[in-house]
């Protein structure tokens, strides 16, 4: 592939077709798997990537490195925040599958696809780790029950835009 970035879409649109095709909740049989995805998964991941990057800008005395991975997480965060914001009260067709208010977008897709990214950019050979992982994650929202495949659409737009729109202004060199 030409772009790392190529690997999303692979990854991203076989997820989107796989939770799109089987979209009731636990309809691989693989809902205990991907309720641990989700949780124990979703901060684990945050959590050491990002801390791993912001631990080696500080290490490296990167201001850009750190100053572009708290920008693209804390915009995606913000945007997330203020369109929940908006749909919350009164968007029964946005609810969760439970019927539950705050299912879109889903903000583990979101958060995902821009760790992906960041990861991308910063070791670019691991490309097919960082995007299937994103692809997983925005999976195992479906087959969880926790959001509607249109979600994680919604989702994978939101970490893409941000990432898309920032990259390009504060991108980093990646390590050789």
């Amino acid at each position: 592939m030409r772009s790392p970035h190529g690997w999303a879409f692979l990854w991203l649109p076989l997820a989107i077709t796989l939770a799109f095709r089987f979209e009731k909740q636990n309809a691989l049989g693989l809902e205990p798997l991907t309720k641990v995805i989700g949780r124990e998964g979703n901060t684990t991941a945050l959590v050491l990537a990002l801390g791993y990057l912001l631990a080696l800008a500080w290490r490296n005395k990167d201001k850009a490195l750190a100053l572009w991975v708290v920008l693209v997480m804390l915009v995606e965060t913000v945007i997330f925040f203020a369109i929940q914001a908006l749909t919350w009260h009164g968007f029964h067709i946005l609810a969760r599958p439970s019927g539950g208010s705050g299912g879109f977008p889903s903000g583990h897709t979101a958060a995902h696809v821009c760790l992906a990214y960041l990861l991308t950019e910063r070791y670019p050979k691991l490309a097919p780790l960082w995007w299937f992982w994103a692809a997983l994650m925005a999976w195992s929202r479906v087959e969880s029950g926790a959001h509607w495949a249109y979600q994680i659409v919604a989702g994978v737009a939101l970490g893409a835009a941000v990432c898309l729109t920032l990259g390009r202004k504060l991108k980093p060199q990646p390590e050789a």
